[in-house]
């Protein structure tokens, strides 16, 4: 089965809306930070969001990150189903990568590289050819 991967503009809009809500988390750890006695709560919080307490979790359990659920959009493997762990975390890791974020203006066919290392696709919600697998992940319980 082909994947048709979702529109270089969403995956623009995806990135844009994830890092205003990873700052946004980051910023009430500051404030909370600032107004509680016990500050290493906070630190540890931080450190967790940043070393990929959004990005796993929210991949793996759900498909999605708060962008891709307003783009309309999920990650799914080569088979057009739910990404492993493995999937996410390899991801998340990629993201490091120093010029990874740039990884798709690199030509009109140019897949990001988290993408391609993780093997997973960025699809739009219940578009042919994705929408029969879509519904089976769905019917089956696995998102």
């Amino acid at each position: 089965m082909k994947l048709r991967e979702t529109a270089k503009r969403k995956r623009l809009a995806n990135y844009i809306i994830d890092l205003i809500v990873i700052c946004t988390l980051l910023e009430i750890t500051f404030i909370l930070e600032s107004n509680i006695d016990y500050k290493v709560p906070m630190k540890v919080l931080r450190v967790i969001i940043a070393l990929g307490g959004y990005y796993i979790p929210l991949e793996f359990f759900l498909c999605k990150t708060v962008g891709k659920y307003v783009t309309r959009s999920w990650v799914v493997d080569w088979r057009g189903q739910r990404i492993s762990l493995r999937a996410a975390v390899l991801r998340y890791a990629c993201r490091w990568i120093p010029f990874e974020f740039a990884s798709l203006a690199l030509g009109n066919d140019a897949k990001a590289w988290h993408d391609t290392l993780s093997e997973t696709y960025v699809v739009d919600e219940f578009d042919p050819p994705y929408m029969d697998t879509a519904q089976d992940v769905l019917d089956d319980g696995q998102i």
